[in-house]
């Protein structure tokens, strides 16, 4: 049963590429894998940690950061054909985990991330595609070059490669990151980039948050464009994180107002839960 959703599921895949390849779209120079270390509170069980899988696709003038497995989940939503696959999906894990309990059964059907980031270096702007509440969807640009770097003395090896430290504030967050002049693309995880040299790990102050390369290599791979599901409406940057914040703290009682069904009462941080915040904290 399972064997046969996969083989379902990698064919609902490949011909949605097989029909987006008939455009041209720019293609990778390199690859690399890297794991989102992410702090956040969930309801009464109060603080998670989890690692999250990105990979960032680029070339010397556009790249993109995003989850393979939130695309993947995108790219069956966004056809008739994949939807149903989609609910297929959905129904037996939620059976399997009704059976056994086991909450790694729902990997295959939740969204860990609804982030996506493209930058255009000829454009000068940096795109970002994110989730803005309960159900909604929002996205927003930023000029490159934003991040005003201090780059310092210290060096380390990361994945082989000689790395060097700098250090800046941005949106809130003091930033210390390793890159490597060896690779020379300015560019790295999430927004972390303009240094001469691949970022290759990157830990703020707090440590709630952080990213580690995990692999890179040389690719042809196709950038594609972000999948026309869900539909993202034009916001900006802080409202963004403002609707989401807002329904993180009162999702609940957001819920019951919207269905008109009780789901209890919204769980009230403490101390220690207040602190833990989003990726940029200037938004408060």
């Amino acid at each position: 049963m399972r064997r046969g959703f996969i083989t379902i599921m990698l064919i609902a895949t490949l011909a949605a590429q097989a029909a987006s390849e008939k455009r041209e779209y720019p293609r990778a120079e390199i690859k690399v894998g890297y794991t989102y270390h992410e702090t956040f509170v969930r309801g009464a069980d109060g603080i998670i940690k989890r690692d999250i899988p990105f990979v960032l696709l680029a070339n010397k003038e556009q790249s993109k950061f995003y989850s393979p497995a939130t695309e993947f989940k995108d790219s069956l939503e966004s056809t008739p054909q994949g939807r149903a696959v989609s609910n297929q999906i959905r129904h037996t894990a939620i059976a399997k985990y009704l059976e056994t309990k086991d909450e790694s059964v729902m990997n295959a059907v939740t969204y860990k991330t609804f982030l996506y980031i493209f930058r255009s270096v000829p454009e000068g702007v940096m795109t970002v595609y994110d989730k803005a509440g309960a159900l909604e969807f929002g996205y927003y640009t930023e000029p490159l070059g934003e991040i005003q770097w201090e780059i310092g003395d210290s060096t380390k090896n990361v994945l082989g490669y000689e790395c060097v430290m700098a250090t800046a504030n941005y949106h809130g967050r003091d930033w210390s990151v390793w890159f490597s002049p060896e690779i020379p693309m300015q560019e790295g995880p999430w927004k972390l980039t303009g240094l001469p040299g691949l970022i290759l790990e990157a830990t703020e102050s707090t440590g709630q948050h952080g990213f580690v390369a995990t692999g890179l290599e040389s690719s042809n791979q196709i950038i594609y464009p972000i999948y026309p599901y869900p539909q993202y409406d034009k916001m900006s940057r802080k409202d963004i994180l403002r609707q989401m914040r807002n329904y993180r703290d009162n999702g609940t009682h957001m819920n019951a107002a919207a269905t008109g069904m009780s789901f209890g009462k919204d769980h009230v941080k403490n101390e220690e839960e207040v602190r833990i915040d989003f990726l940029e904290t200037d938004y408060r």
